[in-house]
């Protein structure tokens, strides 16, 4: 799933709760690093800021092995196993308030996990490469891409349009 997508339906499942934007901050943060990626993509020359709108993930991952630490971080990003530990840690009384931003996390390596297909995750990093592949792919056309973005893309205008009438209905209720 695109990783604004990640941070949307988070945002739409815990809009209620009070540490919301920690859910979502936490929801997207596998994937920061891509952001700091395609900002160097842009400043070393490898696209141009007109290019980004149509980079498909396909190129964007094609570019990955120029930034070798990129993909270190994205492994330890996306492992369950280093989920698990910060998991464990957000359990203590200390860090508990930190406990919404890891599940926000968790959330995302839980959606990852079912909308991932050949570029699936290794989510048992550092101790295994082991990837489980995704029937479904949330890009890649062989793996049912369209038909997952053509569903995704009506739940996000519904879900946009429910927000919007809840919002417009508490304004004007007043």
């Amino acid at each position: 799933m695109f990783t604004f997508h990640h941070g949307f339906w988070t945002y739409f499942f815990t809009r209620r709760h009070p540490a919301v934007w920690q859910f979502v901050i936490g929801s997207m943060l596998p994937d920061y690093v891509y952001f700091i990626v395609l900002g160097l993509m842009v400043v070393q020359g490898h696209i141009g800021l007109g290019e980004i709108p149509g980079l498909t993930p396909a190129v964007f991952l094609s570019y990955l092995p120029f930034y070798p630490w990129a993909v270190q971080i994205d492994l330890i990003g996306h492992s369950v196993v280093v989920w698990g530990m910060a998991f464990g840690l957000s359990l203590l009384p200390s860090l508990r308030k930190a406990q919404p931003l890891v599940i926000g996390w968790g959330l995302h390596l839980f959606i990852d996990g079912i909308t991932h297909a050949a570029y699936s995750n290794f989510f048992l990093y550092p101790l295994s490469m082991l990837t489980v592949q995704s029937p479904v792919s949330y890009w890649e056309p062989e793996y049912f891409g369209r038909e997952f973005r053509t569903v995704n893309g009506a739940l996000v205008t519904l879900a946009v349009l429910y927000l919007a009438y809840q919002w417009w209905k508490n304004k004007y209720r007043r």
